[in-house]
């Protein structure tokens, strides 16, 4: 991905958070972090070019309820939810969400979000 991204990563692992995020930094993005779907709610704004998100955050709205709430505040915004032990139905997800189980490599992530700006672009 030539272009760097401004991504919200949502995910209540500290160390996964912290992982994602480095990986992330390190190919070029600038990257802000929550650890919840409350937090995050606050972080959505115009500034964001991306937003990836577990769905299993502990207490208070899943990742899911989260997507929904950028989908519907940014159409377009791309999207990207992963999770280990929950696996959506594709109704489940926001239009143009992509979901990737975990583990993943980080070049899946990129991938995704490659695609995804590819095809709200066009």
């Amino acid at each position: 991905m030539s272009n760097a991204l401004r991504i919200l990563a949502v995910e209540d692992q500290p160390l996964l958070l912290l992982d994602l995020a480095d990986q992330l930094t390190q190919c070029g993005h600038d990257v802000l972090t929550a650890g919840s779907a409350r937090t995050a709610a606050r972080l959505l704004d115009a500034r964001i070019d991306a937003l990836i998100t577990d769905i299993e955050l502990g207490d208070g709205p899943d990742g899911l309820a989260l997507a929904r709430l950028a989908a519907q505040g940014r159409p377009g915004l791309p999207i990207i939810i992963v999770s280990g032990g929950v696996r959506p139905m594709p109704a489940d997800l926001p239009p143009g969400a992509v979901f990737i189980p975990k583990p993943y490599a980080v070049n899946a992530i990129l991938s995704a979000l490659q695609r995804n700006s590819l095809s709200r672009a066009a």
